[in-house]
Protein backbone atom coordinates (compact mmCIF):
# COMPACT_ATOMS: atom_id res chain seq x y z
CA UNK A 1 0.00 0.00 0.00
CA UNK A 2 1.33 3.42 -0.93
CA UNK A 3 1.59 6.27 1.53
CA UNK A 4 -0.75 8.47 -0.54
CA UNK A 5 -3.48 5.82 -0.34
CA UNK A 6 -3.60 5.93 3.46
CA UNK A 7 -6.30 7.86 5.25
CA UNK A 8 -5.53 11.20 6.86
CA UNK A 9 -5.42 9.73 10.36
CA UNK A 10 -3.22 6.83 9.22
CA UNK A 11 -0.73 9.23 7.64
CA UNK A 12 -0.67 11.30 10.82
CA UNK A 13 -0.11 8.23 13.01
CA UNK A 14 2.56 6.83 10.72
CA UNK A 15 4.57 10.06 10.56
CA UNK A 16 4.52 10.75 14.27
CA UNK A 17 4.81 7.22 15.61
CA UNK A 18 7.91 6.67 13.48
CA UNK A 19 9.20 10.02 14.73
CA UNK A 20 8.60 9.16 18.37
CA UNK A 21 10.33 5.78 18.09
CA UNK A 22 13.35 7.34 16.40
CA UNK A 23 13.45 10.15 18.93
CA UNK A 24 13.32 7.75 21.86
CA UNK A 25 16.13 5.71 20.30
CA UNK A 26 18.26 8.83 19.88
CA UNK A 27 17.59 9.94 23.46
CA UNK A 28 18.58 6.49 24.70
CA UNK A 29 21.76 6.47 22.61
CA UNK A 30 22.66 9.90 23.98
CA UNK A 31 22.38 8.35 27.44
CA UNK A 32 19.79 10.88 28.63
CA UNK A 33 18.39 10.00 32.06
CA UNK A 34 15.24 7.88 31.77
CA UNK A 35 13.04 10.28 33.75
CA UNK A 36 14.05 13.13 31.44
CA UNK A 37 13.18 10.93 28.45
CA UNK A 38 9.75 10.33 29.96
CA UNK A 39 9.06 14.06 30.31
CA UNK A 40 10.24 14.68 26.74
CA UNK A 41 8.03 11.88 25.39
CA UNK A 42 5.09 12.98 27.57
CA UNK A 43 5.13 16.47 26.06
CA UNK A 44 5.52 15.03 22.56
CA UNK A 45 2.57 12.66 23.02
CA UNK A 46 0.52 15.42 24.65
CA UNK A 47 0.78 17.54 21.52
CA UNK A 48 0.33 14.45 19.34
CA UNK A 49 -3.03 13.76 21.00
CA UNK A 50 -4.17 17.37 20.78
CA UNK A 51 -3.52 17.56 17.04
CA UNK A 52 -4.82 14.13 16.01
CA UNK A 53 -7.29 14.79 13.17
CA UNK A 54 -10.88 14.44 14.35
CA UNK A 55 -10.08 13.48 17.96
CA UNK A 56 -10.93 16.88 19.43
CA UNK A 57 -14.40 16.83 17.89
CA UNK A 58 -15.05 13.25 19.08
CA UNK A 59 -13.97 13.98 22.64
CA UNK A 60 -15.85 17.26 22.94
CA UNK A 61 -19.10 15.69 21.73
CA UNK A 62 -18.94 12.42 23.70
CA UNK A 63 -19.96 11.49 27.21
CA UNK A 64 -16.50 10.30 28.32
CA UNK A 65 -15.95 13.38 30.43
CA UNK A 66 -13.84 11.86 33.18
CA UNK A 67 -11.03 10.38 31.10
CA UNK A 68 -7.62 12.05 31.23
CA UNK A 69 -7.65 12.55 27.45
CA UNK A 70 -10.97 14.35 27.72
CA UNK A 71 -9.61 16.60 30.47
CA UNK A 72 -6.53 17.42 28.39
CA UNK A 73 -8.52 18.23 25.25
CA UNK A 74 -11.13 20.26 27.12
CA UNK A 75 -8.43 22.21 28.96
CA UNK A 76 -6.75 23.00 25.65
CA UNK A 77 -10.12 23.95 24.15
CA UNK A 78 -10.86 26.42 26.95
CA UNK A 79 -7.34 27.84 26.88
CA UNK A 80 -7.78 28.54 23.15
CA UNK A 81 -11.11 30.23 23.87
CA UNK A 82 -9.82 32.47 26.65
CA UNK A 83 -6.34 33.31 25.39
CA UNK A 84 -6.53 35.36 22.23
CA UNK A 85 -3.10 36.58 21.13
CA UNK A 86 -3.53 37.39 17.48
CA UNK A 87 -0.22 39.23 17.10
CA UNK A 88 1.93 36.12 17.53
CA UNK A 89 2.32 33.81 14.55
CA UNK A 90 2.62 30.66 16.68
CA UNK A 91 0.01 31.46 19.31
CA UNK A 92 -1.74 28.08 19.02
CA UNK A 93 1.56 26.26 19.61
CA UNK A 94 2.28 28.37 22.67
CA UNK A 95 -1.17 27.77 24.10
CA UNK A 96 -0.85 24.02 23.51
CA UNK A 97 2.45 24.05 25.44
CA UNK A 98 0.83 25.53 28.57
CA UNK A 99 -0.87 22.28 29.62
CA UNK A 100 2.11 19.89 29.62
CA UNK A 101 4.30 22.54 31.25
CA UNK A 102 1.78 23.15 34.03
CA UNK A 103 1.34 19.37 34.52
CA UNK A 104 5.12 18.96 34.86
CA UNK A 105 5.28 21.92 37.23
CA UNK A 106 2.59 20.35 39.43
CA UNK A 107 4.51 17.06 39.43
CA UNK A 108 7.68 18.93 40.36
CA UNK A 109 6.01 20.81 43.22
CA UNK A 110 4.07 17.87 44.64
CA UNK A 111 6.47 15.01 43.99
CA UNK A 112 9.86 16.61 43.58
CA UNK A 113 10.36 15.02 40.16
CA UNK A 114 9.77 16.87 36.97
CA UNK A 115 12.00 18.42 34.38
CA UNK A 116 10.39 21.45 32.82
CA UNK A 117 13.29 21.81 30.37
CA UNK A 118 12.70 18.40 28.79
CA UNK A 119 8.95 19.02 28.74
CA UNK A 120 9.57 22.27 26.90
CA UNK A 121 11.99 20.53 24.51
CA UNK A 122 9.40 17.81 23.79
CA UNK A 123 6.77 20.43 23.04
CA UNK A 124 9.10 22.41 20.79
CA UNK A 125 10.27 19.28 19.00
CA UNK A 126 6.74 18.12 18.23
CA UNK A 127 5.63 21.54 17.02
CA UNK A 128 8.69 21.88 14.79
CA UNK A 129 8.14 18.42 13.29
CA UNK A 130 4.44 19.15 12.86
CA UNK A 131 5.06 22.43 11.07
CA UNK A 132 7.91 21.18 8.90
CA UNK A 133 6.87 17.63 8.03
CA UNK A 134 3.13 17.26 8.42
CA UNK A 135 2.09 20.69 7.21
CA UNK A 136 4.55 20.91 4.28
CA UNK A 137 4.95 17.34 3.05
CA UNK A 138 1.34 16.28 3.32
CA UNK A 139 -0.21 19.16 1.43
CA UNK A 140 -2.90 16.93 -0.16
CA UNK A 141 -4.37 16.36 3.31
CA UNK A 142 -7.44 18.41 4.00
CA UNK A 143 -8.25 19.13 7.61
CA UNK A 144 -11.98 19.02 8.05
CA UNK A 145 -11.58 20.61 11.45
CA UNK A 146 -8.73 23.01 11.99
CA UNK A 147 -7.02 21.98 15.25
CA UNK A 148 -6.01 25.57 15.98
CA UNK A 149 -9.64 26.72 16.04
CA UNK A 150 -11.53 24.85 18.74
CA UNK A 151 -14.84 23.34 17.64
CA UNK A 152 -17.99 24.41 19.37
CA UNK A 153 -19.26 22.12 22.10
CA UNK A 154 -22.81 21.10 21.20
CA UNK A 155 -25.34 22.18 23.78
CA UNK A 156 -28.13 19.76 22.91
CA UNK A 157 -28.35 16.33 24.48
CA UNK A 158 -27.03 13.45 22.41
CA UNK A 159 -29.60 10.70 22.05
CA UNK A 160 -28.42 7.50 23.82
CA UNK A 161 -30.32 4.90 21.83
Amino acid sequence: MKFNQLSEVSKYYFIFLVTIVLTWAILTLLNIEFLNQIFFIMAFVWHFALLTPGLKQKVLTSYHRLSFLSVVIRLDHYLHLFIRIKKWPFQASLIRAISPLSFTFILFVLGGNGNILFTLLGSLFFESIYLSVYKKWTIPLEHKDDPEIPPAIPSEEINRE
